[in-house]
């Protein structure tokens, strides 16, 4: 089933998208990096933040489901082995999550701490280790044992925490040796757990707001129908909603309405714009910069094509005195005004720390010809594609 997803999410756009993201982040990191003075005060604190967040991505996978306790619950103590290998699985994948990021980071330590190769092969053994207890403290809170939200701060926050400011402010010897002792002491916790029952309405919560994580991720670029969206009131963007609709145009309202009340297409348009900015911000190079703006605004408008038809379902929509073409323009103003609104944002962030009012008059003009056209032109196609 997911690989089913994974099929429509890499297509050729996509890839495209991240060929240049990914580009253009390596470019910025490497150019970033020759401009670093050694020893400064920020670059520990900074480094110990990345990678305890980065600690936390990757959770346990056990792929259970609500009819499970039904059927397994004569078996519960067979279901050990089952949650051995559903760890294994897991710490391998959350494994290479946390190698990638340990390397990603590691030209950065190295060149700001004036770190040797055993300094910095310590560091990355550190955070496997870190990653190892943290998926071994995910599955011993499924049993019925007494675990509590502060014990699973320390352990997730507070002790890697401890280890990283020991390594980078002491002594990475003894950061290391207090790391095993942390394992030894998350095994031992793991085996006493064990002898316990499985907690299945806390194992069944835990998996379901795992997928939901997954499956929120694919709706990005795909209807999912595990993905319930939430509609939310927003009194204070009522006045958004006056300026962007137009009077007497039932279409213009309901698509402003729909779009600001609701989280999936709201959510979408924020994070991709935010992820753009932030990319945008660190990109020193005119041309790359332009590309990779050009692109975040076509993503967006790819994503809203879809809500053209999202109140094709209500029979009352279809009793508005309106005809399609009135309401393929009502849409089309919609989300001319919306990618407008985002390419200003991302015009803004792309300029960085270095203005420059001839790139920034380009890229502006650019913008909007892109604009124009998309919402104009390569939407009317769209629409009239699947019509």
């Amino acid at each position: 089933m997911l690989v089913k997803y994974w099929r429509l999410v890499f297509n050729d756009h996509f890839v495209i998208a991240l060929f240049f993201m990914f580009g253009a982040l390596g470019w910025g990191y490497s150019q970033s990096l020759g401009k670093l003075v050694p020893n400064s005060w920020w670059d520990a604190p900074l480094a110990i933040a990345v990678l305890v967040i980065g600690l936390q991505i990757g959770r346990l996978a056990t792929l259970f489901e609500k009819p499970d306790p039904i059927f397994l619950l004569p078996q519960s103590k067979m279901i050990d082995h089952y949650l051995r290998q559903s760890l294994t699985y897991s710490s391998i994948l959350g494994e290479l999550i946390m190698l990638l990021i340990s390397v990603a980071t590691l030209p950065f330590i190295v060149l700001t701490n004036e770190y040797q190769t055993w300094q910095a092969s310590i560091i990355v053994i550190a955070m496997l280790l870190l990653k190892l207890v943290w998926m071994e403290w995910e599955l011993a809170k499924l049993y019925q044992t007494r675990t509590t939200k502060y014990n699973e701060a320390l352990i997730k926050f507070i002790v890697p925490l401890i280890i990283l400011i020991v390594g980078f402010y002491m002594n990475w010897i003894v950061a290391i040796v207090l790391n095993f002792l942390f394992v030894v002491i998350m095994t031992l916790q793991l085996r006493r757990a064990s002898h316990h029952l499985l907690n299945w309405r806390s194992a069944i919560a835990k998996e379901e707001q795992r997928m939901l994580g997954v499956y929120r991720f694919f709706n990005l670029f795909t209807d999912v129908p595990q993905v319930q969206g939430v509609v939310h009131r927003r009194v204070y963007l009522d006045w958004l909603v006056k300026i962007m609709s137009q009077s007497r145009r039932p279409f213009s309202y309901l698509y402003v309405r729909g779009i600001i009340r609701g989280t999936e297409v709201s959510g979408l348009i924020v994070r991709l714009t935010i992820v753009g900015m932030a990319i945008l911000f660190f990109v020193p190079i005119f041309w790359l910069n332009l590309v990779i703006m050009i692109l975040f605004v076509y993503l967006i408008a790819i994503q809203l094509i879809p809500f053209y038809w999202h109140f094709d379902t209500h029979v009352f929509s279809h009793l508005y005195p309106v005809n399609q073409s009135d309401k393929q323009k009502d849409f089309q103003s919609i989300i001319n005004q919306i990618l407008l609104i985002a390419m200003i944002f991302l015009l803004v962030a792309s300029s960085g720390m270095n203005f420059n009012a001839t790139n920034m008059i380009i890229k502006l003009i650019v913008g909007i010809v892109e604009v124009i056209v998309l919402s104009r032109i390569y939407l009317k196609y769209r629409i009239n594609q699947k019509n």
